[in-house]
């Protein structure tokens, strides 16, 4: 391999590394803070693809947000939504310290709405941002676990109860059929005793009739 083909390929692979890392990073971020989910949600549902270019050094690589996270590559997507150019200081500057300087510096080209709203969402990947809520998470993180823990002391109790209403249910339906019995018999009783009146009456005109 020509010295001219290693100093490209070390600087690539370099940057592939990178690109990883931040993908990984960018994507954990996204799926543990909520308000960065919810400020990334266009972005996420229009599938938003963004060409981040270096001039100082020269370098590019995308970003596209899909339902798994952020994919960092250095291959272009089909579209591009916007295209940002910067430099490698102004990155570091965003990224490190949240430097609202920095931001307004990048030079982009795209809709005007999904410029401003890129400029608010790349403030919050900043390290300022996240370690100003990783204690959020982390609550979040234990009142899952407490409720995960909950839900299993209190499954044999809910299982109790189920049980409980299943019998319940099972004697309301017994008690209906019951009554229903109660009311057939009830009402063939007094089909019963209308017949023998009515038998008794006969009986009783018949003799009159005869005595007469």
């Amino acid at each position: 391999m020509s010295d001219s083909q290693q100093n490209t390929t070390v600087p690539n692979l370099l940057l592939t590394t990178i690109l990883i890392v931040f993908e990984t990073i960018f994507s954990f971020i996204l799926k543990h803070d909520r308000v960065i989910a919810l400020q990334s949600k266009k972005f996420v549902d229009n599938r938003v693809s963004i060409k981040i270019n270096s001039y100082i050094p020269y370098f590019d690589f995308y970003m596209q947000f899909d339902s798994h996270g952020i994919l960092f590559d250095t291959t272009p997507p089909i579209k591009v939504d916007l295209e940002v150019r910067t430099t490698l200081m102004d990155l570091i500057q965003i990224i490190v310290f949240a430097n609202r300087r920095s931001v307004r510096a990048m030079r982009i080209d795209g809709d005007s709405i999904l410029k401003d709203e890129f400029r608010d969402l790349i403030l919050s990947f900043s390290l300022p941002h996240v370690f100003s809520d990783w204690k959020q998470w982390l609550k979040q993180s234990a009142d899952i676990d407490n409720l995960i823990s909950s839900e299993k002391r209190i499954a044999p109790l809910l299982d109790k109860i189920d049980f409980q209403r299943s019998k319940i249910n099972s004697l309301e339906i017994e008690v209906k059929q019951y009554k229903n019995r109660i009311k057939r018999i009830e009402r063939n009783q007094k089909i019963i005793n209308y017949v023998y009146i009515s038998i008794i009456i006969v009986l009783l005109v018949v003799l009159l009739m005869y005595t007469i």
